[in-house]
């Protein structure tokens, strides 16, 4: 059972959502609701819950604002809306879906079943990792092929994708929550800094430390510890 706290101005849209959920989604505890989001913050707070359904346009604060405030945020968070304009946010936001009011039913069923499938512990074969990466850039967001990943590199709070056709982006996001995102069977963090796509190691490079040549020519550096595990993964990637 996942546990849902509902934050929506309108107390006719919390009650349509709890209608929905009580009808059609078994799988859904509804713990706590509110109409104020200043009161929501303490809720996802005190509560800790598995979903957060969020509404963005609120007179206190708005759902974007509210999430920056959070101290806890490990939790799938899908937006309620009766704005589409803000679609593009909500994926910034990483937003495990997007629900616009009146909510269908049908979308809704969807994106529990697409949280519970991420939710099966130790079926990690099972789980669904993502074919494309949505990146923001300046003048809206690209969404890049994991396959056409060859590595990426940290660089404080930002990353940048090394893309085949010598192509580089870079992301306003850290390493570790593109690396959640990615098939960790073929993208292996061998240093901090370094995320590589395991298919498209060229090289393994041992002189005064050890380095992943890649197929674009740059390499990534490989800690001392995980040297070991890095050859047996690329041992078997390639059979």
């Amino acid at each position: 059972m996942l546990r849902a706290v509902i934050i929506d101005d309108e107390s006719s849209g919390i009650s349509a959502l709890e209608l929905l959920i009580s009808k059609h989604v078994e799988e859904i505890k509804i713990v706590a609701t509110t109409t104020n989001a200043i009161e929501g913050i303490s809720l996802i707070e005190n509560y800790k819950p598995e979903i957060v359904f969020l509404d963005i346009s609120m007179p206190e604060i708005n759902g974007f604002t509210l999430l920056k405030q959070l101290k806890y945020s490990d939790f799938n968070l899908i937006f309620t809306t009766a704005h589409e304009e803000y679609a593009i946010q909500a994926i910034k936001h990483d937003a495990c879906d997007y629900l616009l009011k009146p909510i269908d039913v049908n979308e809704l069923k969807a994106c529990i079943a697409k949280i519970l499938k991420g939710k099966k512990p130790n079926s990690q074969d099972k789980i669904s990792f993502s074919a494309t990466i949505p990146l923001a850039v300046k003048d809206g967001i690209i969404f890049i092929k994991a396959s056409d990943i060859i590595r990426l590199e940290a660089s404080g709070s930002y990353t940048t994708f090394y893309l085949d056709n010598k192509i580089k982006q870079i992301a306003s996001k850290s390493l570790k929550e593109y690396e959640q995102q990615l098939n960790p069977a073929l993208f292996y963090r061998c240093h901090n800094s370094h995320l590589i796509n395991l298919d498209k190691v060229v090289k393994f490079i041992s002189n005064n430390g050890f380095l992943a040549q890649m197929t674009d020519g740059s390499t990534a550096e490989i800690a001392r510890k995980n040297k070991d595990q890095f050859l047996e993964l690329l041992k078997n990637i390639s059979v």
